[in-house]
C-alpha cells in the first residue's frame, strides 16, 4: 500500500498548494513529504511536481495522476465508509444453519419474532445435523447442542435445557417402572447412537453419580424416532427436553426417575470470529439468548 500511501501526499500537497501547508496540516515535516513525493517519482520513472522556490506546478503527467488519484482515494474512501455502514446496520440477509429437530422445535418462534423486529433483514435458515465448518462456509451463524470439540472456534452459549428420562405409561404397567438408575438394566433401553460407541446415561442424586451402559432392541441416531418409538411402547428412552416436550405435555410419555439430575445439554452460537462480528449477528444471538432462557424451563 506504500504507493497508495505516496498518491495520498501527492493529492494533499497539489490541494494546499505547498509541502508546508500540507505538513502543516498533517503535524509532519515539508522534508519528510517532499522525500515521499521524490522516492515516487523515481519509482514511476517521471517528475510530478516542478518545484520552485515560490511555486508548485504539475506537469502534465502529474496533472493526469493527480486527477485520476484523486478520484480513486473519494472512492475507496466512499468504499471504506460503505463497508463499515454496513457492518453496523440491521439490514441485508444473515444466514443461519441449526440442528432439524431443536430448529423445529425451539426456534420459530424466536427467529420469526426476530424478523417482525428487523423488517430490513433477510433471514436464510438451513437444518442440518450435520458437522458444518464454519470456516469453510458462508453461515453469519451456526446452532448447535452440546459441547464442541473444536477449541478454536468462537461460541456464546444462549440456551440450557435438561435430559428427561421417559416411557409410555403401557409400557410401564406391562414392565414395571424402574425406581434406580440400576434398574434400567432389566428395561428395553431405546438409545441414541450417532457412531459405533455405548450410550451411557449418566443420573445423580444428593452429590452422588451413577452411571448405566443403555441397552435394547431399538438404536437410531434420530430423537425425534426414538421419542416416536417409545409413544409406541418399545421402552424407555433419555432425550432432551425439546424432544420429548410435546410427548410429555400430552401424557403420551410419563417421566421417569425424577429426582435424580440426568445432565444438562447447552445450546451454543457458533461463528468465525468475536473481532468485527457485524451488529446484525451480534443482536441474532443476543436476542435469541433472550427469547431463549425465557421460552426453555
Amino acid at each position: 500500500m506504500s504507493g497508495f500511501d505516496d498518491l495520498f501526499w501527492l493529492v494533499e500537497v497539489v490541494d494546499a498548494g505547498t509541502f508546508t501547508a500540507a505538513a502543516n496540516k498533517h503535524g509532519i515535516s515539508s522534508a519528510a513529504i517532499s522525500k515521499r513525493i521524490r522516492l515516487m517519482e523515481a519509482r514511476l520513472n517521471v517528475t510530478l511536481l516542478v518545484r520552485t522556490t515560490r511555486h508548485l506546478r504539475m506537469t502534465e503527467v502529474g496533472e493526469m495522476y493527480y486527477r485520476r488519484g484523486k478520484q480513486l482515494l473519494e472512492e475507496f474512501n466512499y468504499l471504506e465508509s460503505s463497508v463499515t455502514s454496513a457492518n453496523e446496520q440491521l439490514s441485508g440477509r444473515i444466514r443461519i444453519n441449526a440442528p432439524l429437530s431443536y430448529g423445529l422445535a425451539d426456534l420459530v418462534k424466536p427467529i420469526n419474532k426476530f424478523m417482525g423486529e428487523y423488517p430490513e433483514l433477510e433471514v436464510v435458515l438451513h437444518f442440518d445435523d450435520r458437522t458444518i465448518d464454519i470456516f469453510s462456509s458462508d453461515y453469519d451463524v451456526v446452532i448447535r447442542i452440546g459441547e464442541l470439540a473444536d477449541s478454536s472456534l468462537v461460541t456464546r452459549r444462549i440456551a440450557s435445557m435438561n435430559l428427561v428420562c421417559c416411557a409410555s405409561s403401557r409400557y410401564l404397567e406391562q414392565h414395571g417402572e424402574p425406581k434406580t438408575p440400576e434398574a434400567l438394566n432389566s428395561h428395553n433401553c431405546l438409545v441414541y447412537q450417532q457412531d459405533d460407541t455405548f450410550s451411557t446415561w449418566k443420573f445423580s442424586k444428593d452429590g452422588q453419580s451413577t452411571s448405566v451402559t443403555a441397552n435394547g432392541s431399538l438404536l437410531s441416531n434420530s430423537g425425534d424416532f426414538l421419542c416416536q418409538s417409545a409413544c409406541e411402547h418399545q421402552g424407555i428412552v433419555c432425550l432432551p427436553e425439546f424432544i420429548a416436550r410435546k410427548s410429555l405435555d400430552t401424557s403420551q410419555l410419563v417421566p421417569l426417575l425424577t429426582d435424580y439430575s440426568i445432565g444438562t445439554l447447552h445450546i451454543y452460537a457458533v461463528y468465525p470470529s468475536r473481532h468485527y462480528l457485524p451488529l446484525k449477528v451480534k443482536q441474532l444471538i443476543e436476542f435469541l439468548k433472550s427469547q431463549l432462557n425465557t421460552q426453555i424451563k
